[in-house]
């Protein structure tokens, strides 16, 4: 598998002709060379699974909350509900989801996994694993986790 990689943001590393220091300076400017490096390698180990980010994240929701309804599974991973229902089409289309209709409210349809779809997710989340390792090769342990703490503080406030 070839992995590819986004260059790392340090100034240092840019072509003396280009200055990015203000933008090097600001915050999202550097969460976002970030998750550059971070999909381009979660894209790469994910590949062969032919899964993108979105479905793999449906996946293991799906896994966690098994049942859980349309509505809820795209305000939770924050995805616009007709971009949902694109998404689980094409996901129940390769077999790896059912939906079925609520008996209490027929305008609810409930999601869950078929066993091809969880052992899929089983599949897929060992490519994550890899990936998340492969992007942040650079950081200890301590720092990842930090990481981690750092930006679920913003985007849970």
């Amino acid at each position: 598998m070839t992995i590819r990689t986004v260059p790392n943001n340090a100034a240092s590393d840019l072509p003396d002709q280009v200055d990015q220091s203000e933008l090097l300076d600001l915050l999202g400017y550097n969460i976002r060379r970030a998750y550059l490096v971070v999909q381009s390698t979660f894209d790469a180990h994910m590949e062969k699974l032919e899964l993108r980010q979105a479905d793999f994240a449906v996946l293991s929701t799906l896994r966690h909350n098994p049942g859980i309804n349309q509505k809820a599974l795209a305000e939770a991973l924050v995805i616009a509900p007709p971009n949902m229902a694109t998404l689980l089409d094409r996901l129940e289309s390769r077999g790896l989801l059912t939906r079925k209709r609520s008996t209490e409210d027929k305008r609810n349809q409930h999601v869950s996994l078929t066993p091809q779809g969880t052992r899929l997710h089983t599949q897929a989340l060992k490519a994550a694993q890899k990936a998340d390792e492969a992007a942040v090769l650079e950081l200890s342990g301590a720092e990842r986790q930090q990481l981690k703490s750092l930006l679920s503080t913003i985007f849970f406030s």
